[in-house]
């Protein structure tokens, strides 16, 4: 067993790590079982560090960034779980480039964009999380994506030991993938090229935005967002609806009845609980369409897999 304490000593403080910590305090779901060890490095040479003593000891190292797209398993994480959302937070504007460092929101730069009146990202605003984690999973929303709005993106190599820049031509983004879903590396910033625009007008839009959002999803309820990617063609919400799936719950598990794309949590769901209505619905529409649909979440976690 790893003594994580002399594992950190003079890379991380007692307050940047915590052992065994529940993972359901660090998700939009509320959901997930004990991390062996949770750092919560403030810089990137502190990560650095964790990262190459990690590579050197065979130790496994789990990302995460706010929690908002991701389900955990309920046995917890092995090894190190790195949040890299307390990384420190940095944005500068030049012209009409945004760049953002560390644990920036979602949410705050498209606020920083409107500040700046630069347009083509106040379709972020409501989307939780960080933008690393957006720039991850290639978030997208009402039409756009991040595809559409990422310049370039500096990264950690996974064993700590360099700093590297993609091109958009090297990211290789496809429906809520990307290269970092493959390679390893970790995000630790970006930098957007937006347009220039009309500061009201970007406002007036943000606000649209979030009342839409309000209005349509089931935000007054714990989930890690839609759940399904969307089969050419097709949507799945009408296909739920049709297989007589709305409401449809195992445990405190949901299909939410306000948007059948998302599964919510009523309660005391468990991981078990959520893979058991996604994977009925999946049945359910294969059944009586003869489509497979994806899963648009991020499943982490002993004992489960990432399904697509």
């Amino acid at each position: 067993m790893t003594d994580w304490k002399a594992f950190l000593d003079g890379i991380l403080t007692e307050r940047q790590y915590k052992l065994d910590e529940p993972m359901n305090r660090h998700t939009t779901y509320g959901i997930g079982g004990p991390a062996d060890c949770f750092v919560m490095p403030q810089t990137t040479e502190e990560l650095k560090k964790v990262l190459s003593k990690a590579h050197e000891e065979g130790i496994p190292v789990t990302f995460i960034g706010g929690g908002s797209n991701l389900l955990v398993s309920d046995l917890g994480i092995r090894g190190i779980t790195v949040c890299t959302s307390r990384l420190k937070q940095d944005m500068t504007c030049h012209e009409t480039w945004i760049t953002a460092m560390g644990g920036v929101g979602t949410g705050t730069i498209s606020r920083f964009a409107e500040k700046n009146s630069l347009k083509g990202f106040e379709w972020a605003v409501g989307i939780p999380g960080t933008l690393c984690g957006a720039v991850f999973m290639n978030a997208n929303g009402y039409g756009s994506q991040m595809k559409n709005v990422v310049e370039e993106v500096y990264t950690i190599s996974s064993d700590g030991t360099e700093d590297r820049t993609y091109g958009w031509d090297d990211l290789h983004y496809g429906d809520s993938d990307s290269v970092f879903m493959h390679n390893g590396d970790i995000i630790v910033g970006a930098k957007l090229h937006l347009a220039p625009g009309n500061a009201d007008e970007i406002k007036r839009n943000m606000t649209e935005h979030q009342i839409s959002r309000r209005t349509k999803q089931p935000l007054e309820k714990r989930s890690a967002g839609t759940m399904y990617l969307r089969p050419p063609g097709y949507h799945v919400g009408p296909m739920i609806k049709d297989c007589g799936l709305i409401g449809f719950s195992v445990g405190d598990a949901q299909v939410s009845t306000k948007h059948p794309d998302f599964v919510v949590n009523n309660g005391h769901a468990s991981c078990k609980d959520v893979l058991a209505v996604l994977h009925e619905v999946q049945k359910r529409i294969m059944d009586n369409y003869h489509i497979h649909v994806p899963l648009d979440v991020r499943i982490l976690g002993e004992g489960v897999k990432q399904e697509r």
